[in-house]
C-alpha cells in the first residue's frame, strides 16, 4: 500500500525543500542553514511527532481535550560513526496530575504499547527497514 510521496527540490545552495502532496512543505538544509532542518533532525522530528500523534487521542482522553503535550527528541553519535545515531531518546512532557495510581499506570502502559505497535517511523527505524536507492543512468 504506496503512501503519500514526498519530494525534495533544491532552491538554493545547501537548501532543499520538501512538499507533500498536501501541501506541506519543510526546509531541508545542511547544519546551520538558518530557517531550515537537517535531514538528522527531520528524523528526529518525525520520530518525535509520530509518537505525539500515535498517543494524543489516548492522553487527551485523560489530560483534557486542552492538554499541552510536548513530546522531545534527541540523539547520540559515537566517535566510531559521527554519521549515525547511536540512540534516539523520546520523551513526553504532559501534566497528568488529574490521573493517579493505577489509572495513570494503566495510562502510561496503553501509550506505550500505542507507539510500539503503531507509530510507523519508529518502528521502521528500529526494525532498519531497506531502502531502495534509484540514481539515472
Amino acid at each position: 500500500m504506496p503512501g503519500t510521496p514526498v519530494e525534495v527540490h533544491r532552491t538554493a545552495e545547501h537548501t532543499f525543500t520538501a512538499t507533500n502532496g498536501r501541501g506541506g512543505q519543510v526546509t531541508i538544509g545542511r547544519d546551520g542553514a538558518p530557517d531550515a532542518f537537517t535531514p538528522g533532525e527531520l528524523l528526529l522530528a518525525a520520530i518525535a511527532g509520530c509518537s505525539a500523534v500515535t498517543s494524543e487521542n489516548l492522553l487527551v482522553r485523560r489530560a483534557g481535550a486542552d492538554a499541552d503535550i510536548a513530546v522531545h527528541a534527541d540523539r547520540d553519535k559515537t566517535d566510531a560513526d559521527p554519521n549515525k545515531f547511536s540512540e534516539v531518546r523520546v520523551r513526553f512532557d504532559v501534566d497528568l496530575s488529574s490521573v493517579a495510581g493505577a489509572d495513570r499506570a494503566k495510562l502510561l502502559d496503553a501509550v506505550e504499547r500505542a507507539i510500539e505497535r503503531y507509530c510507523t517511523v519508529s518502528r521502521s527505524v528500529q526494525e532498519s527497514t531497506p531502502i531502495s536507492l534509484e540514481l539515472p543512468r
